[in-house]
């Protein structure tokens, strides 16, 4: 079902406004990696998935999962949910098992949308602790809207390099602070060159 939703989603939104992606080669193949991205919109994790050529296991915030039919709609897409504001260790376990599969994991480290116009909000633990528990990359992705051509606006997504943050090893309150101070610098360098 993903890949016929994608499909459907992908023609829509090249009709409708358009996509640059750069940095598509940053993507491991066949391999576990975590997308850690930028959240501004509601629509960056659709972005997302148009701009990645391969599957994408989106974490969710569980009151998304609340609604019978929309929480089976998007388990179906490979979502999963995550409870906000606390460590929840079946989100954390689902990630492991996925990206240790050779799965990407699709997580958004702000842990909720950006309404600013500027900067990014804190960002939290998440991705760095995956990546170190399971020895597997971060690949940093920044959506944003790019220069307008004509009457269409194009959203933009650029792809970083890996960011290898150690492991698999059991990793300490330092080193996750670090990872997220790393994946952090990331962003805003890609969000430097994505204006």
């Amino acid at each position: 079902m993903y890949k016929i939703v994608v499909a459907i989603i992908r023609v829509i939104v090249l009709c409708i406004w358009g996509l640059e992606v750069e940095g598509a080669q940053h993507v491991p193949e066949m391999s576990g990696a975590i997308i850690a991205g930028n959240h501004t919109s509601w629509f960056d994790p659709v972005v997302l998935a148009v701009a990645i050529k391969r599957p994408i296991h989106f974490m969710g915030k569980a009151e998304l999962f609340n609604n019978p039919v929309l929480g089976w709609f998007i388990s179906q897409l490979n979502a999963f949910p995550v409870r906000r504001g606390q460590a929840d260790r079946q989100a954390i376990r689902t990630s492991q098992e996925k990206v240790s599969a050779g799965h990407l994991l699709g997580i958004f480290p702000e842990g909720t949308r950006n309404k600013t116009d500027h900067d990014l909000l804190p960002v939290q633990g998440g991705a760095a602790l995956i990546a170190i528990r399971s020895g597997v990359p971060v690949i940093p992705a920044v959506v944003s809207k790019g220069q307008r051509r004509g009457l269409r606006r194009p959203y933009k997504v650029v792809i970083g390099a890996p960011i290898h943050l150690g492991g698999p090893k059991r990793p300490s309150k330092v080193d996750v602070a670090g990872g997220s101070e790393v994946i952090s610098a990331q962003f805003r360098t890609l969000l430097s060159r994505n204006n």
